[in-house]
């Protein structure tokens, strides 16, 4: 008696049950062998696209705001509040513009005040804190177009080759360190060069288009920050003679609010000086502010080192007597953050050494010399 042959079961998709074709390869097959049909899949697709439309429109507004950028700003820069407050309202705007808020203008800043006090590191800790692309150049680097060097167009070049794919790097953030350099005096050469460099910068301010492997970018959806010392504005100050009676002047000179003109004075070109918004003072680092940067900062090299440290099972003591010492010769030798940063590595490198070799352990306080002593 022969038994009668089964049909095998038709195949069918997991969600809707409809008839699948496996002749059509219109399906994919799970890990657990059940089968989901090319419409399924496809409707499945556009629900994922609405879920990532609306999260795009939940956050086209940023949360973020400027006394909320100063409050992350003061966990790592000491002092400066006038320059953070104005760093964090530009930073905050362009973050508004990069997400689609055109109406706002940007404001491009010129930070000056003397080397070593916090121009970079207040506006890259802003651009951090926002989310937002940043490139540092230096001024003294770039050169008009048709001489040796990197000219203007080259910056914006950097900037989408380092952030490709960055949503935001159509509104970047660059900063134009050194720009007091470019001032225009002295010999003629020197002047015709300086006046060439300062055109090619005001071109990228004003908006020129730039392309780098097919992307074209407009510089005028960029946020552009100068910073320099322009040391021979505030010699000048101080070196006025005084009329009348002679007064001693105070251990920390306030720092003088200057205008375009100054600056126009100075030797930088009237252009480029009225693209600026503007001009915010970088004040001299006190003796305290010193003291504070160097044991409380994260970006100082002792508290790097010491995490470092701590890392390897060794604690790294400062006492306050050096402590004191060091940041008043930072102030005398007018070098700012960045001479407690040498006078720290100069006591570290010989435990260094120690440590590589095994040779250090327990508590390690600096002092009495370079090479420190371990209690």
């Amino acid at each position: 008696m022969s038994k009668k042959k089964q049909s095998p079961p038709v195949p069918r998709c997991a969600l809707c049950k409809g008839f699948i074709n496996i002749l059509d390869n219109d399906y994919v097959v799970g890990s657990t062998g059940r089968m989901v049909c090319r419409g399924c899949l496809e409707m499945s697709f556009h629900i994922l696209e609405a879920s990532k439309e609306t999260e795009k429109e939940n956050v086209s507004a940023p949360s973020i705001t400027p006394q909320y950028i100063v409050q992350e700003v003061n966990k790592v820069i000491i002092g400066q509040e006038q320059a953070k407050s104005a760093v964090a309202l530009a930073v905050w705007k362009q973050m508004l513009r990069a997400n689609g808020d055109n109406a706002v203008p940007r404001t491009n800043l010129l930070l000056y005040g003397p080397s070593g006090c916090g121009k970079t590191a207040i506006i890259r800790e802003a651009a951090r804190i926002a989310g937002m692309p940043f490139l540092a150049v230096d001024a003294t680097g770039i050169t008009e177009t048709g001489y040796r060097g990197k000219n203007a167009a080259d910056i914006v070049t950097d900037l989408l080759t380092g952030f490709k794919g960055h949503p935001h790097v159509r509104h970047a953030i660059i900063f134009i360190d050194e720009v007091d350099k470019l001032s225009a005096h002295g010999a003629d050469w020197r002047q015709t060069y300086c006046q060439g460099t300062q055109h090619a910068l005001l071109k990228l301010v004003e908006g020129m288009e730039v392309t780098v492997d097919g992307m074209a970018i407009n510089t005028t959806d960029l946020l552009f920050l100068f910073g320099g010392a322009f040391g021979r504005m505030r010699e000048e100050r101080e070196c006025a003679a005084p009329i009348g009676f002679v007064r001693s002047e105070p251990s920390c000179p306030s720092v003088t609010q200057h205008t375009a003109e100054d600056f126009c004075a100075y030797g930088m070109e009237r252009e480029l000086m009225g693209r600026i918004g503007r001009f915010v003072p970088v004040e001299q680092l006190t003796t305290e502010q010193m003291k504070r940067i160097l044991t409380e900062s994260s970006l100082s090299t002792f508290v790097k080192y010491k995490k470092f440290f701590h890392a390897h099972k060794v604690r790294l003591k400062l006492p306050d007597e050096l402590v004191e010492q060091l940041a008043c010769e930072s102030v005398a030798q007018g070098t700012g953050a960045r001479g407690l940063d040498g006078a720290v590595e100069a006591l570290v490198q010989p435990l260094l050494y120690a440590l590589a070799e095994g040779k250090l352990s327990g508590s390690v306080t600096l002092g009495g010399g370079i090479y420190g002593r371990v209690s």
